[in-house]
């Protein structure tokens, strides 16, 4: 009997070359769960991904390689997640303050998802969750920009989306079966 692999979502092909020249920092602190990402950001032809298993160790990393992407978990303090993403949004210029950033949460209430946002991040993206809902999310990131703000209460990405379709097709995206973590 053959043996049968999950579909992964294929990458367009005018999005390969892109992919292949990104180097993603991936900040995850489960070694499972960071290697399932590490697969699917091969898959997706990424071309560097670094990893870290703290906050400290993430910095460390920004501060060092160029990294033109972060997908950050909600580690447990001291140096927890959106910490990190405060910490990369009003840093000096040592670190890449307008770098994209995809929060991966294990509890998307509507509080975590404030928060993430009030923190400076992109996207937010819910555990479990697909190679395809990844994919979605850091399409988004790479093919359609958002300025950074900066104002006294506030450093992140723009807030408003360009079009209403782009909600639109993301929620139909968040309806793919899922991945377990």
């Amino acid at each position: 009997m053959p043996k049968r692999t999950p579909a992964t979502p294929s990458v367009p092909k005018s999005d390969t070359a892109r992919y292949a020249g990104l180097s993603v920092l991936l900040l995850e602190d489960s070694p499972h769960f960071a290697g399932l990402v590490c697969g699917i950001l091969k898959s997706f032809g990424i071309g560097t991904i670094h990893s870290a298993r703290d906050g400290e160790d993430a910095l460390f990393i920004l501060a060092n390689h160029r990294v033109h992407l972060a997908v950050v978990d909600d580690l447990r303090p001291p140096l927890d997640g959106l910490t990190v993403v405060r910490t990369i949004r009003t840093a000096a210029a040592q670190l890449p303050n307008e770098l994209p950033i995809i929060f991966v949460t294990e509890t998307p209430s509507k509080s975590t998802v404030i928060a993430a946002r009030d923190s400076g991040v992109t996207e937010v993206l819910s555990k479990p969750f697909s190679a395809a809902q990844l994919m979605a999310r850091i399409a988004s990131v790479i093919r359609k920009p958002r300025p950074l703000v900066r104002t006294e209460g506030f450093v992140g990405p723009d807030r408003r989306r360009r079009t209403k379709d782009t909600a639109t097709k993301r929620r139909e995206m968040d309806r793919i079966p899922t991945m377990s973590s």
